[in-house]
């Protein structure tokens, strides 16, 4: 174990679907396996009301729909970190109901040009076993402060291309933050500069303990906190090569030829802010109140 980030991954979640896909054997035999393919990563918070705990799954808002792709799945399945999986019948630790009788469970974020969202879980906040939390808890959540450009950070996430083993656990990965808005720092959309792939949206982004702060100025030393969560990676279209040559792709009823083009990452991370995470939390759990209140 990596010590220090076990409580953090243990709050990171893969969220998907299982499919199943045909598998050939050398010898030509066709059999059929079923996996568990990400479409996201979502991240535990456990709120301290006046009643009881309560907890939160939160993740990228076009994680649960996203319109623009057709993507509008009624259930997902939820895999906990470093469970263990015996056969198809646990490949999924939780399944998610995203719709119920055409409404939906989740919450959005109240600006629906923020992609967050967040779903209430039927689960109590548990303990790993080294007896520390596995969700995050409002305290853990970063001020404004904590947010400035070259602060070091850690990212956690599931991407798409990796095939979840038997065991899971979130792949991390280093970086800085690379741009904060200078009119609106600490509410407005930021930047990172670490690798983020399809399959990361809606995972955590972590502000590491630095030796200077935003002046330039050596610190009290400070804890891990919640910079934000992943929902976008950079990506620019280039022409593809072959052989050094560009190829081009010719279109039936057109004379001219046009490149064919082939998706390049930039290294960029679009992140939602910690202070957008809390209004969504906020407001949610005030519209779960009464929605609770108004339910026969």
């Amino acid at each position: 174990m990596a010590g220090w980030i076990d409580r953090w991954r243990s709050a990171t979640v893969a969220l998907g679907c299982v499919q199943e896909a045909e598998i050939r054997s050398r010898g030509g035999r066709v059999s059929r396996k079923s996996f568990f393919a990400v479409v996201g990563t979502g991240v535990l918070f456990s709120l301290y009301g006046t009643r009881r705990p309560m907890s939160w799954l939160v993740t990228a808002k076009h994680v649960f729909a996203d319109p623009a792709e057709d993507w509008r799945p009624s259930t997902l399945g939820m895999v906990f970190p470093d469970s263990h999986r015996r056969g198809p019948a646990q490949i999924v630790d939780l399944p998610l109901q995203l719709t119920k009788a055409g409404r939906r469970c989740w919450f959005p974020h109240p600006d629906r040009g923020v992609d967050l969202a967040c779903l209430p879980l039927p689960l109590h906040p548990r303990e790993s076993k080294s007896g520390r939390p596995t969700s995050i808890a409002w305290m853990d959540i970063a001020a404004t402060v904590d947010l400035y450009e070259g602060a070091p950070v850690v990212v956690l996430g599931y991407p798409a291309a990796f095939d979840i083993p038997d065991s899971p656990r979130a792949i991390v990965r280093q970086g800085i933050v690379s741009w904060v808005s200078p009119t609106r720092p600490g509410s407005e959309v930021f930047l990172i500069d670490s690798h983020v792939f399809p399959g990361n949206s809606g995972g955590p982004v972590f502000r590491l303990p630095d030796n200077m702060d935003r002046a330039g100025r050596r610190p009290d030393e400070g804890g891990i906190t919640l910079l934000g969560i992943v929902t976008q990676a950079r990506i620019q279209s280039l022409p593809l090569l072959a052989g050094g040559k560009q190829v081009d792709l010719y279109v039936e009823g057109k004379k001219a030829s046009e490149p064919l083009l082939t998706p390049s990452f930039l290294g960029l991370g679009l992140v939602e802010p910690a202070f957008r995470i809390k209004q969504l939390l906020v407001s949610a759990t005030n519209r779960h109140r009464r929605r609770k209140a108004c339910a026969p």
